[in-house]
Parts: structure tokens; sequence; C-alpha cells
């Protein structure tokens, strides 16, 4: 046994992040996540001592966290959608904002129809894992242009108990001429030039693959509507996650580059732009 209980495991540790700079809140989430409990869960083991290995292994953590990699990344799981997914380095961290743009496409999409749906760049598969068990009817695919990122949605499958199909591909190259009714992606949109306005965290520990591209973040994004109506059904519908400075650029791209439909864009509970819907029709 260690010389702590779990309550004065989370003084000390608070007490050091807060020293550090750091969100000196993080260590409930540590224990919440190492254990799967819940807060009520903790405030019952508050009194008990923590085993020795388990205090050095937590400690360990939050010199890690100190040192600012993300705490995700340190247990190895982050909450999403009420589920609980496993990430790593090869994937994002999944953010509120994500949760947001599910539930605009949970809102506006029917859930009794079978659509095919495309988790586009899936990461670690929190959206398309997401959309299967919320909407049973759904046929969802995961896609995504990294191995790494493949196999933690794979992982993540295999925890969640979905059996859904994952194709590597740079955007449409693996698809041929496949159509889906839904296309839902949180690609690359942070332009280089913002780097230096951006977490250290984030620079240092996410993967550079998925945050940022090129034209100001607007690569990828021409390249998505520039091939839209090949892997778009005519009825179908795209919802993507945008950059909150990019309300008007990523409207004039889409005026630019598809030849009808349109776009509409949509502010998250901070009041900023960070989401689109575009159709075809």
């Amino acid at each position: 046994m260690s010389k702590w209980t779990y309550f004065e495991a989370q003084q000390w540790a608070s007490s050091f992040l807060k020293t550090a700079g750091m969100d000196p809140s993080t260590p409930q989430f540590i224990l919440e996540m190492i254990h799967d409990w819940k807060f009520t869960d903790l405030v019952m083991h508050n009194r008990d001592f923590m085993p020795a290995d388990e205090a050095f292994r937590f400690t360990r953590a939050v010199e890690r966290i100190a040192n600012a990699e993300p705490a995700q990344y340190v247990v190895g799981k982050a909450p999403f959608f009420g589920r609980v997914f496993v990430v790593n380095r090869d994937v994002l961290i999944p953010e509120t904002e994500t949760e947001e743009l599910l539930e605009w496409v949970l809102d506006l999409m029917p859930a009794d129809k079978p659509l095919k749906v495309l988790d586009l760049g899936t990461g670690s598969g929190v959206i398309g894992i997401t959309l299967a068990l919320e909407r049973p009817k759904w046929q969802v695919t995961l896609s995504d242009i990294s191995t790494d990122a493949l196999r933690v949605a794979l992982t993540n499958q295999r925890l969640h108990g979905t059996n859904l199909r994952q194709v590597e591909s740079d955007l449409f190259a693996g698809f041929g001429e496949e159509r889906f009714d839904l296309i839902v992606t949180n690609p690359p949109y942070i332009g280089v030039d913002e780097i230096s306005e951006m977490d250290k965290a984030v620079i240092d520990y996410e993967p550079p693959l998925a945050l940022f591209a090129s034209e100001g973040g607007l690569g990828f994004y021409r390249r998505l509507f520039t091939e839209l109506q090949q892997h778009l059904t005519p009825q179908g519908e795209l919802f993507g996650e945008t950059g909150y400075r990019q309300e008007q650029t990523i409207q004039q791209l889409f005026d630019q580059t598809v030849a009808s439909g349109k776009i509409e864009t949509k502010h998250d509970v901070a009041d900023r732009m960070r989401m689109i819907r575009v159709s075809l029709k």
C-alpha cells in the first residue's frame, strides 16, 4: 500500500500541476479514465489507500502532464459523446466541437432510413462508430489515409462492438465511383500560418497530418468539393468541421468549385463558426 489515499494523491497532483501552470482538475480525469470510474465512484474511493504500484504510475502520469503532454494521450483514453475511446499520438484527441457536429447530423438526418454513410478521415473512429451506435440502420464506412489511425479505429470498433468497413484512402482514391448518402468529416483545416497561435501541446503531440492543410487551411476542402459530385448521391449531404475564421472563405471556395448546390454554416456554443452542411440539390 502507498502512503496516499486517493484524496491525498489528488491533492498533491492538483497542487503540482497548478504550480506548473496546468489544469489542477486533471488528476480527477486521470483516475476516472484509469479505473473507468464516474465521479461518484471516485468520491467513494477517496479514503481508500492507493496501491504503491498505482501511486508510482499516477506520479509519472502527472509529471508527463506537467510537461505539457495531453492527459488523454497519457492515459490512452478520451471521452466522446458519452463513451470512452482509445487514443494515442496517431490520432487527434476528440473535442466538444466534433460532438456538436454529430448532434447536428443526428438532428437533421433521418434515423429510420438505411443511409450509406462515410466517415472521411476517421482518425480514432469516434465519428463513424458513434453514428453507427446511435443510428443502427445506417451503413457506416470509416476511411483514413493513415494506416496507424485506422489501427486505432479498429481497436475502438472492438471496444464498442461494431464491425464497420474500414478503407485506407487518400480522400476518395480508394472508393472508385462509390457514392454515399451522407459524408461526415473532421479534416485537417488549420493553416500553417496559425501555428504561432496554437497550444504547444497540440503542436508537440497531435499528428500534423490530421491538423494542417494548405491554402490557409482550405486545401483539403478544395479537393473534397472538387470531387464531391462523384461521391455524393443526388439527395446526399456533407457535414464537416472547419476553422472558426473560415466562414466567408469556405463559402467562396464552395461557389468556385461546385457547379450547383448550397452550403450552410453553423456556429458552436461559443458562437464561432465551426461547421458546414453541404448539399448538391
